[in-house]
C-alpha cells in the first residue's frame, strides 16, 4: 500500500517536544483537509504521562471526522532491538515508532558525533555501524508484531558521515522481508527527507504498508509535503512500468 497525501502519520504535541496541543493539531489537520492523522510523542523508559496522553487522544476520536491514531516514538537502544519506552502493554497505543535518533550498537546507544569521529579515526568501520543499525531495526520488529512503524530510517546516516545509497541492498531487502513477515509498517518522513524511493522499493514490492508523515512539531507544517510526494510519485511510476 502506497501512502496518500490525505494522511499525516507522525505529528508531535506538547506532551513531548511539539509546540501545539493535540487539540490544535487535530483542528489544523481538519482545516487542511486531511482524513487521517496519527498523534505521536517521544517517550523514554521513565515516561509517566502515557495514561493522560492516550486518554486525550481517545477523547478526540469521538469528536473528529478524522481517522485518528495514537502512537509513541522511541529510540533504538542496541542491536537487540531494545526500545527506549516504558515497560508494560502500552494500553491505548496503536503504533510504536522505532527511531534511529542515536546509533544503536551491541553495547548500547552511542552519540552520532562519537561514532563519526570513530569512523574517521578507524576505531569503527562504517560497514559494521550500518549493519548494526539495520540489525537493531530488524530485531525490534518481531518483539512488537503489527505495532511498529519504522520511523525516518537512515536519518542518522548524514550525522555519522555515511550516505544512504551506500547501505548494502541485501540488508535493506532483509529488513523489508522481516517488516512484511511481522505485519509492521514503514514511513516516508518529510522533516528528515528520508528515506529515498530506492530504499523503500523493496518494502513496497513486498506489500509493506507505507505511511506518509511530516513529523510535524508545529501545527502549520501538518500535511505539507514535498519530499514525500516526490518519493511516492517515483514509487508509483516504477510500479506502473
Amino acid at each position: 500500500m502506497i501512502a496518500a497525501a490525505t494522511q499525516d502519520m507522525q505529528v508531535h504535541s506538547t506532551f513531548s517536544d511539539g509546540a501545539d496541543t493535540i487539540e490544535a493539531n487535530v483542528a489544523e489537520a481538519e482545516a487542511f483537509g486531511l482524513v487521517e492523522l496519527c498523534c505521536v510523542d517521544h517517550v523514554r523508559r521513565d515516561t509517566a504521562w502515557l495514561p493522560e496522553y492516550t486518554a486525550a487522544v481517545a477523547a478526540l476520536e469521538t469528536e473528529t471526522p478524522l481517522t485518528l491514531h495514537c502512537g509513541i516514538e522511541a529510540k533504538l537502544l542496541d542491536t537487540a532491538g531494545t526500545l527506549d519506552m516504558p515497560d508494560g502493554p502500552l494500553d491505548g497505543v496503536s503504533w510504536i515508532y522505532a527511531a534511529d535518533h542515536q546509533v544503536p550498537m551491541a553495547d548500547g546507544v552511542h552519540h552520532p558525533d562519537e561514532v563519526r569521529e570513530g569512523i574517521e579515526s578507524g576505531r569503527y568501520r562504517a560497514e559494521e555501524v550500518v549493519a548494526g543499525l539495520l540489525q537493531a531495526t530488524e530485531s525490534c520488529l518481531p518483539q512488537h508484531p503489527g505495532r511498529i512503524v519504522i520511523a525516518h530510517i537512515f536519518s542518522i546516516l548524514p550525522k555519522i558521515g555515511v550516505r544512504e545509497e551506500d547501505v548494502p541492498l541485501q540488508l535493506i531487502e532483509s529488513l523489508a522481508q522481516t517488516t512484511y513477515d511481522t505485519g509492521n509498517r514503514i514511513e516516508v518522513n518529510e522533516r528528515y527527507r528520508t528515506p529515498s524511493a530506492a530504499t523503500l522499493a523493496p518494502f513496497v514490492a513486498r506489500g509493506v504498508p507505507l505511511l506518509m508523515s511530516t513529523d510535524s512539531h508545529r501545527r502549520d507544517t501538518i500535511g505539507r509535503y514535498d519530499h514525500c510526494l516526490r518519493v511516492v510519485r517515483e514509487l508509483s511510476e516504477a510500479a506502473a512500468r
